[in-house]
């Protein structure tokens, strides 16, 4: 099971994006292992151009399975931030909420950007950066 995240996202709906990307995003939705979160919802949604953009993206993306954003996944995120900023590390409040959803689901996060990776060296978080 793979949570798209957000940077992934981008990359395989921009029309220049990245084919890798485009690839591996493709995969992971025609072998059924993708899954969303509230969150990379949020983010994706708030940057699309128009009306019919949103309406057509909200539709497809509420279609995936959705991890819960419950107790457990604010709780890890709440430690996992603490723990970084006291290590000088500073993780986007965001990335660290789809980090601790992927990590309590046994989900591996899919993405383009390195905050995903420090949080796998110090915490363990399954990740795989699209390259």
């Amino acid at each position: 099971m793979f949570l798209i995240d957000s940077s992934a996202w981008i990359e395989y709906l921009r029309p220049n994006g990245s084919l890798t990307v485009k690839e591996k995003v493709r995969d992971v939705l025609k072998k059924e292992e993708a899954v969303t979160c509230g969150i990379v919802i949020v983010e994706l949604l708030r940057g699309t151009q128009d009306k019919n953009s949103y309406q057509a993206l909200a539709e497809y993306l509420c279609a995936l399975p959705q991890i819960p954003m419950d107790e457990s996944v604010i709780l890890r995120a709440a430690e996992w931030g603490f723990s970084m900023d006291k290590r000088l590390k500073k993780i986007p409040t965001t990335d660290l909420f789809i980090g601790a959803s992927a990590y309590n689901y046994r989900a591996i996060v899919l993405h383009c950007d390195t905050d995903f990776e420090l949080l796998d060296t110090a915490f363990g978080l399954r990740q795989e950066k699209c390259r």
